[in-house]
């Protein structure tokens, strides 16, 4: 069995994580049924399987590499989680690009059209910290060391940079179809339309983790940083803003938000390429390299 999980480590990963999300998701559909999630937030069993869920990818790759490689495997899967010593310019993008790209979407939308309204600080907006550090645990915590800890290096191994941020993306999309059956949660399970454009987005920014993480020789606090404030900049920070404006005013924020992302994602996708050549040994140890990214 472990040689089977070795020489086939993304199947084994999709179906582990596939089993530990759909338990805690499946069951959570079972037990409270399409309930909102602020209903369910009072709900001390439903929390545990909200969060069972979302574990789903890094608990399997912690299992897997545990299994395969031993305590060496974790090790080094543990130093890439608290690898916080890369260069200031990838931490500033990592942190600030999210938040760039709402305020640009922001603006733009608002130089065409006034549907946002104006600005209104919330008078509960000094509680914004600990919901932030809620959407921080909710999410990147959950989920960044599977995705980009365990499946990125190995989808590097076999794939190009351009096929394994599709894969990712698209892998990632679809793992969220449980949650959608929970309203209030992302994404919403409107119509196919709004599911095409939400694989775009997880596709391109998958691309652009990927250069980041890259660039961060493949700390999984980079990838958890813009997992993060990618999470937090639109809804977190700049909706609260606007209290007047419209979810379809909203929509088209975050249609131009997936313009600039797509933008942006040749480009990171370039620089990852290019990292990724030029770090490798000259006598072609680039598969060694890609295991580390």
């Amino acid at each position: 069995m472990k040689e089977r999980i070795s020489h086939h480590p993304v199947l084994a990963f999709i179906a582990l994580t596939a089993a530990i999300t759909g338990s805690g998701w499946g069951l959570l559909l079972t037990i409270y049924g399409r309930a909102p999630i602020d209903a369910l937030i009072s709900q001390p069993l439903a929390i545990v399987l909200i969060y069972t869920g979302a574990t789903g990818p890094s608990l399997a790759a912690i299992i897997l590499t545990g299994y395969t490689k031993g305590k060496d495997g974790l090790r080094e899967l543990g130093h890439r989680f608290t690898r916080i010593k890369f260069p200031a310019g990838t931490w500033l993008l990592a942190m600030g690009l999210p938040l760039l790209l709402a305020v640009m979407a922001t603006l733009l939308h608002s130089i065409f059209s006034e549907t946002l309204g104006d600005i209104v600080l919330p008078a509960w907006y000094r509680l914004l910290p600990p919901a932030l550090f809620v959407a921080l645990l909710a999410g990147p915590l959950c989920e960044e060391v599977g995705w980009r800890g365990y499946l990125q290096p190995h989808l590097l191994n076999r794939f190009s940079v351009t096929g394994t941020a599709v894969i990712i993306g698209t892998i990632w999309c679809f793992w969220h179809i449980p949650l959608s059956f929970t309203p209030g949660t992302t994404p919403p399970l409107s119509s196919p339309g709004a599911w095409g454009l939400y694989w775009v987005d997880t596709i391109l920014i998958s691309a652009i983790m990927l250069a980041i993480v890259v660039h961060a020789s493949g700390s999984i606090l980079a990838a958890i940083a813009f997992h993060w404030m990618s999470n937090i900049a639109l809804s977190g920070i700049l909706q609260p803003l606007y209290p007047a404006a419209t979810d379809s005013a909203w929509s088209e924020v975050q249609q131009i938000h997936l313009v600039l992302l797509a933008i942006c994602t040749p480009i990171a996708l370039w620089l990852a390429h290019r990292r990724i050549n030029s770090d490798a040994e000259p006598n072609g140890h680039l598969q060694q390299r890609r295991q580390h990214l």
